[in-house]
């Protein structure tokens, strides 16, 4: 076996080299840079300095599609978008003792699950170990952390709903959604309606709380568009939103005629001649004043394939310097899942081809990797794309590192063969974007990828299942040639993983029959020291219960040597609690579980559990609760 792996089982790193970045940049005319093409394949994408040129490519494409109800296909990719989860995008492998222990901060308070170490993503709940800040029932509540209590709410003006936090230092940031409704005068909405009752946009509240107690509104901007994710690295923050163009009101045929449909052709045919730059390209605006571009023409990638009219956009700002960009760039094209190293976002989509031909035989789904450059604080700068036949399962099914970007993808069964996955590797190359290096195909013929964790740049774990759950080991010490390390075959599956010290996974899923079928939530431990001969070492089961953690990870929280779960049963009855499961090397034990069914609305269960000066708090989508002393029962539900 080769050096990789015997660094992996001393429990270090294996070194990688740095690429240099790649930088598109810019000139008078338009200019080629890498864009998708085929599956695993890249061609050119086209980036116009000259706002004029990218308004023809808008107006010529649309022209080419438009109908008496408005563009061909837009409808489709808006009902697409609306569809797929924000992954929300995942969970960063703490800092563990050799008995598996966190290494928390000297206050004794958590913080949230994050994917990649020194990348903050945005949750409903935040602390500073001083207050909790969450979203109760649509309202950004601040709780004082000693008494339990609450301090007050964050008044943001009736502009949106909350939908995700940030918290650094004093600053709070508030990131929420907004619908349509009746257009002002500055071309956005007057009315606070309900989200997707319209146009979206993106609203970014700073909230000032150095005085808990009287939470202040700093600034509030809106950007046309809907939030998909956040990241912050140091102070700097990174958006990601998806808009379809703002400003065109398309006619419809109100009639059945002929003519009546000839008279609407024309009018949006009229309509598309006379769009300006701004109608195609999302605006923003803060405080109400005047809307600006949110991006610059020579900012926008265009693949030569048509991508459809929707634009991805990555905006930078500085957390407590004002909420309007410092910097953003963008793609024509769909955008849904968001991963991020400290180094490069990249953002995966679904072509407009697929979305289109979805049901034809001879279009295979595949997806679209965007890479951006956000290594300089408060800067983004698009570096390229790449395509990859398949589509991904969540974030952590995307890793970067050193301009080396892994990706797992499953391909569904076609006419071709069943289904099956397989870990792409690829390679920030200039001129070209992300082009593949490497491959590693037939993981888990017919069955599909259920979880994905990049354990280091040369070891990938890989959950699929169907019947059983194969846990393959990836070997990527080699770009150019990754491998199959080793596989193992257990009953369930793992939708986490979570590495700990000392060559140790822990998966959290759900146990299965032999035939299949699920029985409920369950918690493995792996011992993957050698990579070629993984071992399952104990298992630990809650009959019919399901976990938030199989779909989102920051709903995970390990602490000390203690795994904290919220789970719900639905048999005979409801039943809301949190399971918690002690780890140690030799194996996983059951650990005490909170029953918090009488305190929660039905259905309205916990989603976050975290630590704050060494307490247990629960935050579900209604209540704020203080666990008692000893972790054995529920203490203090806070009073909103």
């Amino acid at each position: 076996m080769n050096r990789a792996l015997d660094t992996w089982r001393r429990g270090g790193m294996a070194a990688v080299v740095a690429a240099p970045l790649l930088l598109a940049a810019c000139s008078s005319s338009p200019e080629r840079v890498a864009g998708p093409a085929g599956p695993t394949g890249v061609a050119s994408l086209v980036r116009f300095t000259d706002c004029d040129d990218l308004l023809g490519y808008f107006r010529d494409n649309a022209l080419e599609r438009v109908t008496a109800w408005g563009l061909e296909g837009l409808d489709e990719e808006v009902a697409y978008a609306a569809s797929l989860s924000v992954d929300a995008d995942s969970a960063q492998p703490e800092t563990l003792t050799r008995q598996g222990g966190y290494v928390g901060p000297d206050h004794g308070t958590s913080e949230t699950n994050n994917q990649e170490d020194g990348v903050d993503e945005a949750d409903i709940v935040a602390t500073d170990g001083d207050v909790v800040v969450a979203i109760v029932e649509g309202v950004v509540q601040v709780v004082d952390a000693d008494a339990a209590t609450a301090l007050g709410s964050v008044d943001l003006g009736g502009v949106g709903a909350p939908s995700e936090l940030l918290l650094r230092g004093s600053t709070l940031l508030v990131l929420g959604q907004q619908g349509g409704g009746p257009v002002g005068d500055d071309g956005f909405s007057d009315a606070a309606v309900p989200y997707g009752t319209g146009p979206a946009r993106t609203v970014i509240t700073e909230v000032d709380l150095s005085e808990p107690s009287a939470a202040r509104v700093v600034r509030s901007t809106r950007v046309e568009g809907e939030y998909r994710s956040a990241r912050l690295i140091g102070d700097t923050v990174h958006l990601v939103m998806v808009s379809d163009p703002p400003g065109l009101d398309w006619v419809r045929s109100e009639g059945p005629s002929l003519a009546d449909e000839q008279a609407a052709l024309e009018a949006n045919r009229d309509l598309v001649e006379a769009s300006t730059i701004a109608d195609w390209l999302p605006q923003l605006s803060v405080d109400g004043g005047d809307v600006a571009p949110l991006l610059g023409c020579g900012d926008v990638g265009v693949p030569t394939a048509f991508s459809g009219f929707t634009t991805v956009s990555v905006a930078s700002l500085e957390i407590g310097s004002g909420s309007a960009p410092t910097s953003s760039a963008g793609v024509v094209g769909s955008g849904d899942t968001v991963y991020a190293s400290t180094e490069r976002l990249v953002v995966a989509s679904t072509p407009w081809s697929s979305v289109r031909d979805e049901d034809a035989d001879d279009v295979a789904p595949s997806s679209d990797l965007h890479a951006f450059d956000i290594s300089e604080p408060g800067t983004t700068t698009y570096v390229g794309s790449g395509r990859v036949e398949g589509h991904l399962v969540n974030q952590f099914a995307i890793d970067e590192a050193a301009g080396v970007v892994r990706v797992a993808v499953t391909r569904d069964a076609s006419a071709e063969g069943p289904s099956s996955s397989s870990l792409v590797v690829l390679a920030e190359r200039p001129g070209e974007g992300l082009v593949e290096s490497g491959r590693v195909d037939g993981l888990g013929e017919t069955e599909q990828i259920q979880a994905v964790r990049f354990l280091s740049p040369d070891l990938a774990a890989v959950v699929t299942f169907r019947q059983v759950d194969p846990l393959h080991l990836v070997d990527t010490s080699d770009p150019t040639a990754p491998e199959l390390a080793g596989e193992l075959k257990v009953p369930g599956y793992a939708a986490y993983l979570h590495p700990l010290a000392g060559g140790l996974l822990l998966g959290v899923g759900q146990h299965a029959t032999a035939d299949g079928r699920t029985t409920g939530l369950q918690a493995s431990l792996f011992d993957i020291t050698d990579p070629t001969a993984p071992r399952q070492v104990s298992t630990v089961t809650w009959d019919g219960h399901t976990s938030a953690v199989e779909w989102d990870h920051r709903a995970f929280l390990l602490w000390q040597d203690r795994v904290y779960l919220p789970a719900q049963l639905w048999h005979s009855g409801y039943t809301e609690t949190v399971a918690s499961v002690d780890v140690d090397p030799a194996g996983l034990e059951r650990g005490p579980t909170v029953d918090v069914t009488a305190e929660l609305p039905h259905g309205a269960g916990v989603k976050r559990v975290l630590v704050v000066d060494d307490r247990i708090w629960l935050a579900g989508g209604s209540a704020v609760i203080r666990v008692a002393e000893g972790n054995r029962a529920v203490g203090d539900v806070v009073d909103f």
